[in-house]
């Protein structure tokens, strides 16, 4: 005996064929497709440079310290980034309290601008995500000029950060700070006993 689909068996078959075509063709998808990352190293959104101009080349003013990691200054718009380091937020981001780790990295930085009469030059590498100029930043010092990152690396109130990325005008840049850090870590200097969960 042959069984022969019914009306009802024949619009069910047509409805599961019809969801296998869809599903295939990706046509199912709730989500949108993500472009692919076309700059994968930069944190750089596309608006930076219509919206505040071409990045400066330098920068040579007054600066005091935001946090540990950005400056501000008089006329300094858009706000500085320090190139290849990271330190603690300066505010916790749920409960807002300022944190032990941001306030001691900003303290840090704010006394070696002291020393230096806030006067701070400044080579821009590129723009950061919330369109700061990310820059390396060096201070008057003896015998040598100091650079503020390498500074808060060596001082173990930073870490490396985006060392991958290579200055045109100081190519063994990256090199020197993460030598820095794995001797501050070794050390146990500033907040590295706290990050290696040893405090």
């Amino acid at each position: 005996m042959i069984h022969r689909p019914t009306v009802a068996g024949k619009a069910g078959l047509a409805l599961l064929l019809a969801l296998v075509l869809v599903a295939a063709s990706g046509g199912a998808d709730a989500q949108p497709r993500r472009p692919p990352d076309s700059d994968k190293g930069s944190d750089k959104p596309a608006d930076c440079t219509a919206t505040l101009g071409a990045l400066p080349k330098e920068w040579l003013g007054e600066a005091f310290a935001i946090d540990g990691i950005t400056l501000g200054g008089a006329g300094l718009k858009p706000q500085l980034r320090l190139w290849g380091v990271q330190a603690g937020e300066l505010r916790d981001r749920q409960s807002g309290l300022e944190t032990i780790a941001g306030m001691r990295a900003r303290a840090a930085l704010e006394d070696m601008l002291e020393k230096a009469e806030h006067k701070v030059k400044c080579r821009a590498a590129r723009w950061d995500r919330d369109c700061h100029v990310v820059a390396q930043c060096t201070v008057d010092a003896s015998p040598a000029p100091l650079d503020l990152g390498g500074y808060m690396i060596a001082s173990g109130l930073a870490y490396g950060f985006h060392l991958e990325e290579v200055l045109p005008w100081e190519p063994r840049a990256s090199q020197r700070y993460a030598g820095a850090e794995a001797e501050a870590r070794k050390a146990k200097r500033g907040l590295w006993p706290v990050w290696l969960g040893e405090k």
